[in-house]
């Protein structure tokens, strides 16, 4: 390290990491606190009680534990600060109003066929200041920002999403944040959709139990995020966890077209994409996922005939990923009907354990705790995230 640090950047470290306990246990004592992050309890007192004047912290009674006097419990204030997060997909926009404690208050969402970058911010901005007037005043002046959930690479997929060339260049020469800055009063982060659903699991979800997972996230297209030790791995290019483009084998549905190279990829079989593409191709037509649940039990064969090529392909990725990494788990969520994941999950751990190689140790297979809005989440936590999780260069710079 070039710097040291100073006094106010590891006070500010310091209290990243008692919130961040907090918002792990839900409820703790200063002493539980202080015992946990390591610190004095003189320094947590100091902490906490300056947290409690910010009103990011309140107290929640106190708690008899063994002897002496009862301890005073605290727990993050949910009023202490908001954040707005938005899901920008290939198919829908979803955009939610967040507290501290993770609560989802209120969202919009739109279902669309083909995506726009107008139409995109458009209605962001219409949601943003829809959701900043469902709260009073004071309380507007505690959102912390807009997180933004987004693909990378929107305009690489033209033929799959029917995407004129000059639709697919728009995408390409889109820069979403400086776009929403020029239109809200707010910091605006962004991250990739998928990273983002991972980092939802990891923060809300699974992640209160497990260090190491690939998350994976099917929606119009499919992708995911690789969460080691904890924290998410963005790796060199922010490009970790990119599962679409994953080669994998060549489906047996005759609706899957014909590979063109030497390997299929991940995407062009499990996809909702794929399953629309499957549907329609069985004579069951369906515009957006939403219409799926009108189309049963009519539907279930064909349904069932893509979850089976989904699992094999999936295999084919789980198996690769962990000789790689080494994982614990495997945590699959979907924008798809709840008890629709929890079948995949289910067929997906036993064809796993059935196949795991010889010296490989299988990973769990778990659905996500999070559901369909985890990108919107996920993108809700961002601001969270910059502003309240620890982060050694706080201890670099003081801020």
């Amino acid at each position: 390290m070039s710097k040291g640090s100073n006094s106010s950047g590891l006070r500010r470290y310091n209290e990243r990491v008692l919130i961040s306990e907090l918002r792990r246990l839900g409820l703790a004592s200063k002493f539980e606190l202080a015992k946990l992050a390591n610190l004095t309890p003189q320094a947590v007192t100091r902490i906490i009680d300056d947290l409690e004047q910010a009103d990011l912290v309140e107290q929640r009674g106190k708690v008899q534990r063994g002897l002496g006097q009862p301890s005073t419990m605290y727990a993050l204030n949910p009023k202490g600060a908001f954040s707005i997060g938005v899901n920008a997909g290939r198919n829908d926009i979803q955009i939610l109003l967040m507290d501290f404690c993770g609560n989802v208050l209120s969202k919009v969402a739109h279902e669309f066929t083909l995506p726009d970058p107008d139409f995109l911010i458009d209605k962001v901005v219409q949601g943003v200041n829809y959701l900043r007037s469902s709260l009073s005043l004071a309380h507007q002046q505690r959102i912390i920002g807009v997180g933004l959930a987004i693909p990378w690479f929107m305009g690489a997929w033209k033929s799959e999403l029917n995407m004129s060339d000059e639709l697919a260049l728009r995408w390409n020469q889109f820069k979403p944040r400086e776009e929403l800055m020029k239109k809200i009063d707010l910091p605006v982060f962004v991250e990739n959709d998928c990273s983002a659903a991972a980092v939802a699991e990891l923060k809300l979800g699974c992640g209160n139990k497990i260090n190491n997972f690939l998350y994976i996230f099917i929606g119009t297209f499919v992708g995911g995020g690789v969460v080691l030790h904890g924290e998410l791995e963005a790796g060199v290019h922010g490009n970790a966890g990119a599962l679409a483009s994953m080669p994998v084998t060549a489906s047996q549905l005759d609706t899957v077209p014909p590979v063109a190279g030497s390997f299929e990829t991940l995407a062009n079989r499990v996809s909702i994409y794929a399953l629309r593409r499957h549907l329609n191709a069985r004579g069951f037509s369906i515009d957006t996922i939403s219409q799926l649940p009108l189309l049963l039990p009519a539907a279930q064969v064909a349904l069932d005939e893509w979850i089976e090529d989904a699992i094999d392909a999936f295999s084919f990725v789980i198996f690769s990923a962990t000789g790689v990494l080494d994982l614990e788990a495997i945590v699959l969520d979907a924008n798809l009907p709840r008890d629709l994941v929890h079948e995949i999950v289910g067929k997906l751990a036993v064809r796993v354990n059935l196949l795991t190689p010889t010296g490989v140790l299988a990973p769990q297979v778990l659905s996500g705790s999070v559901g369909p809005d985890a990108r919107a989440i996920g993108g809700a936590i961002l601001p969270f995230y910059a502003n309240f999780s620890p982060d050694k260069n706080v201890m670099l710079t003081g801020d």
